[in-house]
């Protein structure tokens, strides 16, 4: 977030405790005062990320809000990827999105804006886009790996072939694989594919209207 150029941070007077914010995530660092983080909240209601070690400190701002422990693994010393067999997988053109049948609003929303700042590959199937992989963000040696697939054509390898051609592209980068403890299905695809845990982190969301 802050090496993208399109944050604020809120709360940050000399110290090492504030709030980062972007249009479409909030991140909050140390202990920076409730009334800070609740600040950043009241302009988008967004998913915030937090910390274990802030958890309850954020939990205590966010009255209403729910906190979610999400995992983050990155490709271990036996990577098992799937190999791409040609013409299972393609680029997929920003233009493209739109038209894409049977796609749910909030994910072409989510692929429309992802396609702003990386390339984005999509599996086949019949000649048809059903699984799509993005970097959703990047730093200077990793990028977060942005997956999805349409229900009615999971649990048939799409997901895993897409992740292995975008993470074939995105080298030297490192891929990152986040997933909510409450999503079984993307951890369990991590772990087949040879990612590991290395860290967690507290994904907040905000109270449903």
């Amino acid at each position: 977030m802050l090496l993208s150029g399109e944050c604020e941070i809120l709360g940050l007077e000399g110290g090492t405790d504030f709030v980062v914010r972007d249009p479409e995530l909030i991140s909050v660092v140390g202990h920076p005062s409730q009334e800070t983080i609740r600040e950043a909240v009241s302009r988008e209601r967004v998913d915030l990320l937090a910390f274990p070690e802030n958890r309850d400190h954020v939990t205590a701002a966010l009255p209403g809000w729910t906190g979610v422990r999400a995992t983050l693994h990155l490709l271990g010393d036996n990577p098992m990827l799937p190999e791409v067999p040609e013409g299972s997988v393609r680029w997929l053109a920003a233009s493209e999105i739109n038209t894409i049948e049977g796609l749910p609003p909030e994910l072409r929303s989510e692929l429309e804006l992802g396609a702003e700042g990386s390339p984005v590959v999509a599996a086949l199937e019949d000649g048809r886009p059903v699984a799509f992989c993005y970097a959703a963000s990047r730093t200077e040696g990793l990028w977060d790996i942005a997956i999805d697939t349409l229900a009615g054509h999971r649990r048939r390898g799409h997901a895993a072939r897409c992740v292995s051609y975008m993470i074939e592209h995105m080298k030297p980068l490192r891929p990152v694989w986040g997933a909510e403890e409450t999503n079984a299905a993307s951890l369990g695809l991590a772990a087949r594919l040879g990612f590991v845990p290395v860290d967690e982190l507290i994904v907040f969301h905000p109270p449903r209207n």
